[in-house]
């Protein structure tokens, strides 16, 4: 009986050095087919071009670096078993414009280089050809050579800073785009500003334009009950805190103040500021 039970202990202590050895084992796998599938990832937007890649041999001399492409999650045809090669964004067809997320799958100790990764990245900047705005607050203006797909966004001055009013996509290209749009016009003068927003995020100031706004002056009455501001007529407003801070802002002829902590705001709108104490 002794033996028996020593032979059957000596049994589950193979089994448990065995496994033991494996997870180790096993552990090793996984970190080294991690290590085999590393990527290179580029964002940004199809601008016309095509993506050039060099790609080096591997270490061993067996193969090249990069082994697959995929754009926007789609295995390309691209010929990556060579030294250079393109990333063919226009054979897929992507609109211009259109976003492109592009990932260069390669092996361990070596990574492809992509010679122009600039080329999907838009730079900013336009040529104004005109830039014109009507007393009804329809805005009109027209560029030339966009360098890229990048947002125009339009600002008006009132209470006493910049407000964006209008943001539209540009088209891009060299030859010549007019944009239309409108704006809510203010009683008296308006002034207006173009600017173009540039891939670091910054806004780019490009032309300004005033005319006269021959609207009715904008009313406002506070509910207490039902806790409403109203407008006498449709217009932009927002409300800012005795901190500087915009709580709410929007377009319309009215706006609930319900979920508003008790206290003192601004309310700006048309062309004026009023004072509202919320209690």
């Amino acid at each position: 009986m002794e033996m028996r039970c020593t032979s059957g202990l000596s049994r589950g202590i193979a089994a448990r050095s065995f496994r033991a050895v494996l997870v180790p084992f096993f552990a090793v796998l996984s970190v080294s087919a991690a290590r085999a599938q590393q990527s290179i990832e580029l964002a940004g937007l199809y601008q016309g071009e095509n993506l050039l890649v060099v790609n080096e041999p591997t270490a061993d001399g067996v193969g090249f670096c990069c082994y697959e492409v995929r754009v926007n999650g789609m295995l390309t045809a691209d010929a990556v078993n060579s030294h250079a090669f393109e990333v063919d964004l226009a054979a897929l067809g992507i609109p211009l414009g259109k976003g492109v997320a592009v990932r260069l799958k390669h092996r361990s100790g070596c990574a492809p280089r992509v010679l122009n990764a600039e080329a999907i990245q838009p730079a900013a900047g336009f040529q104004l050809v005109s830039f014109e705005a009507a007393s009804s607050g329809e805005v009109v203006w027209t560029t030339a050579g966009e360098k890229g797909r990048m947002p125009f966004v339009l600002q008006q001055y009132k209470w006493g800073k910049w407000v964006d009013v209008v943001r539209m996509d540009g088209r891009g290209g060299d030859r010549e785009q007019t944009y239309v749009t409108s704006v809510q016009p203010v009683r008296g003068e308006n002034v207006l500003r173009l600017t173009h927003l540039a891939p670091d995020g910054t806004l780019a100031v490009e032309g300004e334009v005033r005319f006269t706004g021959d609207v009715p002056e904008v009313g406002m009455d506070y509910d207490s009950k039902t806790q409403v501001v109203r407008f006498s007529r449709s217009t932009q407003y927002e409300l800012v805190d005795t901190y500087g801070t915009v709580v709410m802002r929007g377009v319309g002829s009215e706006a609930s103040v319900r979920y508003l902590a008790r206290g003192e705001y601004f309310v700006n709108y048309g062309a004026g500021t009023e004072v509202l104490k919320k209690r």
